[in-house]
């Protein structure tokens, strides 16, 4: 595809690195590259405008936990949904989680991954297994996929039961300076859990998962990096204490990082009183009271990124029973419209921003582009202040299991632009 130029009129930047950082200007696009950036741009070469009402830009966002089906599980969603909920979501760029059939955990698979994304608006950026097969048994020829362009390693939602496997892992990452990447749970204390343990699960008569799970094995994982001194990403984590833990581990100087998914700041389980199976997730939505602590760790920048851990899963698995619905919630085209309608109130804009875009890259060791001239476009345009409906009938995504369907949000993703490539949202 032909790449063209670009004018996007009066548009204010959302970029903290930047000297162009809250200001309003025309920013002109040649051949994939932000070459100008004034507050009017005359240009005499034939180009495209982009106009539109209170539209803001920032560098485009990046999503740390995206799973699409490819290789072995299509029917759930390829690379074209995939890249096509990206877009409607905003994302620039993908996390390509491992956890495909068979897994992502050699040269080739990297590869592939690669391959089918090449000439995509959307960058790829693949993860592989940390074990073989994701078994927790054998570590994978990590220092091979790292070469290859492997930006992460991890089990995805497999926990590494294995403490011996788990040190060897973090051991490697000293030389390939990428993380190791996990979902922590104790995997004896939360077997058969369906959902949080407490009041709602008591009251449904389900197993429930403990928040001691988690804690249990986030502060493993700390003594071990402690250890060590290897590198190690927490995953949607989701308890008090876990982040209570992992900040007394970044003021030790361990070098650690965190993440929780978007939607974690909207739901809680006593909404699973219906037993809706799009509520069904790994980690469990937990109770009310953990969206303060949410926006406070965020506050305090112990949250350090949000992804969407879009995870389509097919309706057979959800339109079943609750105890046989498999764990999943689609989350790249909701992302946004949830971290900022939850937190359009508590933090300044910049920071919702630095959750999406910048931290995420700085995590992974990826590059985030400025806007700023002499380097490449690439953005997300969007209304911060854009009230609108998320409707099930206009997801890209090939699975539809979300729960957030009529849910209003404010603030809506307007496109993106990359690689030299225009998408704008409908």
């Amino acid at each position: 595809m032909e790449k063209l130029n670009y004018i996007i009129r009066s548009v204010k930047i959302i970029d903290p690195r930047s000297k162009y950082h809250e200001k309003k200007h025309d920013i002109l696009i040649e051949n994939g590259e932000i070459t100008l950036i004034e507050k009017k741009i005359i240009y005499n070469k034939e180009y495209i405008e982009i106009k539109i009402k209170n539209l803001h830009v920032s560098p485009g966002f990046l999503d740390m936990h995206t799973r699409i089906g490819e290789p072995g599980f299509e029917f759930r969603e390829d690379v074209k949904s995939g890249s096509d909920s990206a877009k409607r979501g905003g994302f620039t760029g993908l996390v390509y989680m491992p956890s495909t059939n068979p897994p992502i955990q050699n040269v080739s698979d990297i590869n592939f991954v690669y391959k089918k994304f090449e000439k995509n608006i959307i960058d790829v950026f693949p993860t592989g297994c940390v074990t073989k097969n994701m078994k927790g048994d054998e570590i994978t020829e990590m220092h091979d996929m790292k070469k290859a362009g492997a930006i992460a390693f991890t089990d995805d939602l497999k926990s590494i039961e294995n403490v011996m496997i788990m040190n060897i892992a973090l051991e490697y990452t000293k030389d390939l300076s990428t993380p190791i990447m996990i979902t922590a749970f104790e995997e004896r204390l939360s077997k058969n859990g369906l959902l949080h343990e407490g009041k709602t699960s008591t009251l449904l008569g389900l197993t429930g998962m403990p928040n001691i799970a988690e804690e249990i094995r986030i502060n493993r994982d700390i003594e071990l990096v402690n250890y060590n001194n290897g590198k190690l990403h927490f995953s949607n984590v989701s308890t008090k204490k876990s982040l209570e833990l992992i900040k007394k581990a970044k003021e030790k100087g361990l070098n650690i990082s965190t993440d929780i998914a978007a939607y974690q700041l909207s739901l809680h389980d006593e909404m699973l009183i219906d037993f809706d199976t799009n509520l069904k997730v790994l980690p469990p939505i937990r109770s009310k009271k953990m969206k303060k602590e949410f926006i406070k760790n965020i506050k305090n920048g112990n949250i350090d990124a949000v992804s969407s851990n879009h995870n389509p899963i097919e309706s057979e698995k959800k339109t079943c029973s609750f105890s046989k619905a498999e764990f999943g919630i689609i989350g790249l085209e909701s992302a946004f419209g949830i971290l900022n309608t939850e937190l359009k109130e508590e933090v300044e804009l910049e920071k919702i921003i630095t959750l999406l875009s910048i931290n995420p890259r700085k995590i992974l060791n990826i590059e985030c582009p400025k806007i700023e001239e002499n380097n490449k476009a690439n953005f997300t345009l969007y209304d911060p202040e854009k009230k609108w409906v998320f409707k099930k009938s206009d997801l890209k995504s090939k699975s539809k299991n979300t729960p957030f369907e009529n849910y209003e949000f404010t603030g809506k993703v307007l496109g993106i632009i990359n690689n030299g490539l225009l998408q704008l949202n409908n």
